[in-house]
């Protein structure tokens, strides 16, 4: 019995092989991904972000900038010279404790006109929460605009291009995808604005 083993094997060595790379394949592309889930922490701060907003006729001759000044964020408004139109960027808040993005409000000047110099705003719903302008978190997370395209054939038989966002945290492997909610979801790429490092709400 042994031997007709050995015999099958050695008769049908390229059968083998078209059976149990494919298996191989996706088991070290399980690994890959299922592993870092089990090691690396999930993330531990908040992350204030900046993304494409959708079209505000009331905002729409309004460029804008968010940048963090002693710990706090603030919003700088231009005007756009006509016929100049811009969909503006708009904040949003991820949250570790539920993996969730939400739009953060931002009151928006309605009676700047072309000729107005810059007006900085203090963000009003980030008032009482301290926020730092670096790229990585202090738990080691980063924000990665990844792409959209998936890893493959295998990727997609396999479930492995399942996110449909084109940023994710990432760290030591482990990837956090980062959604935007409707309807900012199909929008550009996101940026960090800076992290809130006084600890969860």
């Amino acid at each position: 019995m042994t031997e007709g083993r050995g015999g099958f094997l050695r008769d049908n060595v390229f059968l083998v092989a078209a059976v149990s790379l494919p298996l191989l394949v996706v088991l070290f592309f399980f690994a890959a991904t299922a592993i870092p889930r089990w090691t690396v922490a999930p993330p531990q701060y908040d992350l204030v972000l900046r993304g494409d907003g959708y079209y505000d006729q009331a905002a729409a001759r309004l460029s804008v900038d968010y940048t963090v000044r002693d710990g706090r964020v603030e919003a700088t408004y231009r005007p756009l010279p006509l016929p100049t139109y811009l969909s503006p960027a708009r904040l949003f808040l991820f949250d570790h404790a539920t993996m969730k993005v939400q739009p953060i409000a931002v009151d928006v000047p309605t009676d700047m006109k072309e000729d107005d110099p810059p007006r900085t705003i203090a963000v009003a719903a980030l008032a009482a929460r301290r926020v730092t302008a670096d790229s990585a978190a202090p738990d080691g997370y980063q924000l990665d605009n990844r792409s959209r395209r998936g890893p493959g054939l295998v990727g997609d038989l396999f479930g492995m291009n399942r996110y449909d966002s084109s940023a994710a945290l990432v760290k030591g492997g482990r990837v956090v995808p980062i959604t935007l909610p409707q309807p900012n979801q199909y929008g550009g790429s996101v940026y960090v604005v800076g992290w809130i490092t006084d600890g969860a709400r």
